[in-house]
């Protein structure tokens, strides 16, 4: 409800906002071939409001859920905005997902329609048995070939060309814009609901000086897709500031990235580590990052010697921590003015913290019993969160993680950590990722930060596996850079200089890559299924 005459807090306003303030702002993108295209904000308005008007023709009205199944795209990103400002509901499906986790996020959001790029109608397309609550199927038209099993599906650019344009009128705050589900990493995904005044209230959050800080004159790269928490709630972000955007669509390669980030002269980009650490090891020439001062990386901590590389390149890498639950934003490494007129070498380790609590967010450190703990810098407990515009609850879970997952308006993160006096907070490590050797704990995530300083490694992951004396041993899994030969015994030596003794794994297996989950973090669950029995 908003006061009469007053302005709402939903979808539409933002994308109001951008049409008023940043009409001819572009956003481009690549299409399957590769090749710059792009529109505008106040152009995607106009074909947002056209969708809109054709929704009712495919039975969609308030409340009805809509999937879609596709890369970042300007032809994406319309029904981000189309659907929630027609008040159904947005229900992205991660195109990652396995065939299982992809037909039961489809049954569990009661999708009705299905919006698909064509180019990935062949994924689809022998799922289409399981998938019964969808009575319609959309085609955006990408350049690829559609599957003869979506013979029927109507295109994309055919049903807009057959509607008239609605402007719709602003949605009530609390009603629910879009569904996004988790990683599902134990048991089926997770759905978090967010409604229009979450998604507006982190888009405000997002703008912030001590958040990503973004203004129209920035132009943002999300390497995040529009699958995982709303491309991390950037493109709404975007359009509240009237800034540029750029997709790259499936093209994540690192060489593909450097043309795009000095063809669009990107000020702003965010992505998980993987990106980073892979076009790093490319090593393109500065004239790449002319353009480019930040980076927001989140999904895993960063090596701090990758803080440096870029930092030697002009660019500000930012520590980010977030979860779907919170639209992938709780905290962010920036430097307080009490630490400014430290060394730079001091300053940049912040960056290897996971930052400062956003405005809008509150943290705090609980035991086992739920008992509150200081923020002094040594006490470690699991990390609790509330926000603005944080979820309380998840959407039909069909398992008591309600109950588990939240308690008094706050989320369990699942991460063990320390807080200090002045609000920088370090995780130890995940609590079902901790090692508990001889009685004693070691921190997974800090002998992945170490192994990854060394600079033949490229990816590093660490899991517990049995021990007949130890119970638990750490085992290191590890990708090196192309053209190394780094052995185990390299790596046992240079650790033995950065980590208590008895952190130091006992067996090292070198892979090609490493297993990755849904939404690009290392697989542990997998590697510790592969490793448990050797």
């Amino acid at each position: 409800m908003t006061a009469q005459g007053g302005i709402g807090l939903s979808v539409g306003t933002l994308l109001r906002r951008a049409a008023a303030v940043a009409p001819d702002k572009e956003i481009r993108e690549a299409d399957l071939a590769g090749r710059p295209t792009g529109t505008s904000w106040g152009a995607l308005r106009r074909r947002v409001h056209r969708l809109v008007g054709a929704l009712p023709r495919l039975g969609v009205g308030q409340g009805t859920a809509v999937a879609t199944f596709a890369w970042n795209s300007t032809r994406h990103l319309e029904w981000f905005f189309g659907v929630p400002m027609a008040g159904a509901v947005l229900a992205p499906v991660n195109v990652r997902f396995s065939d299982e986790q992809i037909a039961w996020v489809v049954a569990h959001a009661r999708a009705e329609v299905m919006v698909v790029d064509a180019s990935l109608t062949g994924q689809l397309a022998p799922l289409l048995p399981r998938l019964g609550s969808v009575r319609r199927f959309v085609v955006i038209p990408d350049g690829g070939t559609v599957d003869p099993a979506f013979t029927d599906a109507l295109s994309y650019e055919e049903l807009l060309a057959g509607a008239d344009p609605v402007e719709p009128r602003d949605v009530a705050e609390n009603r629910i814009a879009c569904l996004c589900y988790t990683g599902g990493t134990t048991g089926n995904p997770k759905a978090v609901a967010h409604s229009h005044r979450s998604l507006a209230l982190h888009s405000l959050a997002v703008c912030t000086a001590d958040a990503f800080a973004i203004r129209e004159s920035d132009v943002i790269l999300p390497l995040t897709p529009l699958f995982h928490a709303a491309a991390w709630g950037l493109p709404y972000a975007a359009a509240m500031a009237g800034a540029g955007l750029v997709f790259t669509g499936p093209h994540l390669k690192p060489g593909a990235i450097t043309e795009t980030l000095e063809r669009e002269q990107v000020t702003l980009s965010a992505g998980v580590p993987t990106f980073w650490l892979a076009l790093d090891e490319l090593d393109p020439p500065k004239e790449v990052f002319a353009s480019l001062e930040r980076i927001v990386c989140g999904g895993s901590a960063i090596p701090s010697g990758l803080v440096r590389r870029y930092a030697d390149r002009g660019v500000t890498m930012q520590q980010g921590l977030g979860m779907t639950e919170n639209m992938a934003l709780v905290a962010l490494t920036n430097v307080r003015s009490s630490r400014a007129s430290q060394p730079a070498e001091k300053q940049l380790d912040l960056h290897h913290t996971q930052g400062l609590a956003v405005p809008g967010v509150e943290l705090r450190l609980v035991d086992g019993s739920g008992g509150v703990l200081p923020h002094d810098g040594v006490t470690q407990g699991e990390l609790e969160v509330r926000s603005l515009w944080g979820a309380v609850r998840y959407e039909r879970p069909g398992d008591d993680s309600n109950t588990t997952k939240f308690h008094d308006g706050w989320l369990r993160s699942g991460d063990i950590a320390s807080i200090e006096p002045d609000g920088y907070i370090r995780i130890t490590d995940r609590s079902k990722d901790l090692i508990k050797s001889g009685g004693e704990w070691i921190s997974s995530i800090a002998v992945e930060s170490a192994l990854m300083e060394h600079p033949d490694v490229r990816e590093a992951a660490v899991v517990a596996v049995p021990d007949s004396r130890w119970q638990e041993r750490p085992l290191a899994v590890v990708v090196t850079r192309a053209g190394t030969s780094v052995t185990a015994y390299d790596l046992r030596s240079f650790l033995r200089g950065e980590l208590p003794k008895w952190w130091v794994p006992d067996r090292f297996e070198f892979v090609a890559e490493l297993p990755k989950t849904a939404t690009n973090k290392f697989d542990k669950k997998v590697l510790r299924s592969r490793y448990a029995d050797q």
